[in-house]
């Protein structure tokens, strides 16, 4: 007698547990006798348990933003920009030229007629975004330099652009639950890339190829 009471305790038991578990981690389905063997648990852990990257493995990757870069395009592209600006409105420049280095970004325009600067500078600013750009005119040329605090805020701008462009990748891929947060400094403009499941450094490279300035 003891012992058939202990055996149905044990069946009582390993019924509620199974169906504790069930109900925990189980498929949002009708519950099928299959997935009470060992193999159905382990398929019901692995499908409703997120594994994290130590466990399941994975790509672990830490991307800077190349904002120097950004700037430097930004600062070309509006030169070239600038040049046809004030041609259009009737003041060809003789010549306009740019600089580009970290940290030091102008735009100098030579005016062949330096009794116009004023209004080349008011020609410029209809077609060309400078609103980040301080001038200032010395004889002929015009110069418009882009201040410490735009370059913060547009280095700022890239990072997180380049940010919501990996998780878009990521997810247009089908990467299960990536993590992309930034990573360290806000000024060393980084970004924490984690793939679990994803091991192989070429596909990674695949998923992560583009424009983007990374």
């Amino acid at each position: 007698m003891k012992k058939k009471n202990l055996l149905q305790r044990a069946i009582i038991i390993a019924v509620v547990t199974l169906l504790g578990i069930y109900i925990v981690i189980g498929p949002r389905r009708k519950p099928r006798l299959s997935d009470f063997t060992w193999s159905g648990i382990k398929a019901t852990l692995a499908s409703n348990i997120r594994l994290g990257l130590d466990l399941k493995g994975g790509s672990h990757l830490v991307m800077r933003v190349k904002t120097d870069e950004f700037l430097k395009k930004l600062t070309e592209g509006n030169a070239l920009a600038i040049q046809p600006a004030a041609r259009d409105a009737g003041y060809p420049p003789n010549d306009v030229k740019w600089e580009a280095t970290s940290g030091n970004y102008k735009i100098l325009l030579e005016a062949a007629d330096p009794s116009k600067i004023g209004d080349i500078e008011e020609a410029v600013k209809k077609k060309v975004d400078l609103t980040d750009w301080n001038s200032s005119n010395s004889g002929n040329t015009i110069t418009w330099t882009l201040t410490p605090t735009a370059q913060r805020a547009l280095a700022e701008q890239a990072t997180e652009q380049a940010k919501r462009i990996i998780e878009s990748r990521l997810d247009a891929v089908g990467v299960a639950e990536p993590l992309v947060q930034r990573h360290g400094a806000l000024s060393s403009h980084q970004i924490l890339v984690q793939m679990p499941g994803i091991q192989d450094p070429e596909r990674v490279k695949e998923l992560l190829k583009g424009e983007s300035r990374l």
